[in-house]
């Protein structure tokens, strides 16, 4: 006959069998103490002549944690912060040469074009197209360029008003005293184009951020 601890308190006389059933219910584990006539003191059964029945049972299954959230990041959102962080290294790149300058440039009207495109709809003064290659026709692009930097404004600002989208709007001063700076390098003897720079960089990080927040509300109205 055995005795075996439950709960800090002695259980016995039981049957061999009885042991088998208290081991498979999962009340008698390896640590369990047991003791029967013949042994010096209570001992762990898995230490005993009854280890064979523990040892048969399977150990107690553990919980696995689940995996991690897979983080789905469109990849239309993704492409636009690349071209943010090429831009950014584009500009840093300036300081090695005018390559840099021009890459920035290249960079900001992939962004701009692709930013006229989302916001194009019927009645707008100009599709995507025509919005970008008009600022590179001589002279009529230095006036071009002005409406065509506010009107993105303007719309990525009514598409936050009519879809109610909960995005800091774009100030029309910025891409104004921007092309003022630009434009008026001539003047200060390129000094301004330090205040062209900073603003060019807002304003392109500007419209990248409503870019995305219109995305994102067309992508969940659909």
């Amino acid at each position: 006959m055995w005795y075996y601890t439950l709960n800090n308190q002695q259980v016995g006389p039981v049957d061999e069998e009885e042991i088998r059933k208290q081991v498979a219910a999962g009340a008698i584990t390896q640590s369990t103490l047991v003791w029967t006539t013949g042994m010096a003191n209570w001992a762990p059964i898995g230490q005993s002549s009854l280890a064979s029945l523990v040892g048969s049972v399977p150990p107690p299954v553990t919980q696995v944690a689940p995996p991690p959230p897979v983080v789905y990041e469109d990849p239309e959102i993704t492409r636009i912060n690349n071209l943010w962080m090429w831009f950014w290294i584009s500009l840093i790149g300036i300081i090695l040469g005018g390559l840099g300058l021009i890459a920035a440039a290249v960079i900001f009207f992939i962004i701009f074009h692709k930013s006229w495109k989302l916001t194009e709809h019927e009645g707008s003064r100009a599709n995507a197209d025509t919005a970008t290659a008009w600022c590179f026709i001589p002279g009529w692009g230095y006036y071009w360029m002005f409406p065509a930097f506010r009107g993105l404004a303007r719309e990525f600002n009514a598409l936050f008003d009519k879809h109610n989208i909960l995005a800091e709007k774009i100030d029309l001063r910025i891409p104004t005293w921007m092309l003022i700076c630009l434009w008026g390098s001539a003047i200060t003897f390129g000094l301004s184009l330090i205040g062209f720079i900073v603003l060019w960089i807002i304003y392109t990080n500007k419209i990248k951020n409503a870019y995305i927040a219109v995305y994102q509300a067309k992508q969940a109205a659909e």
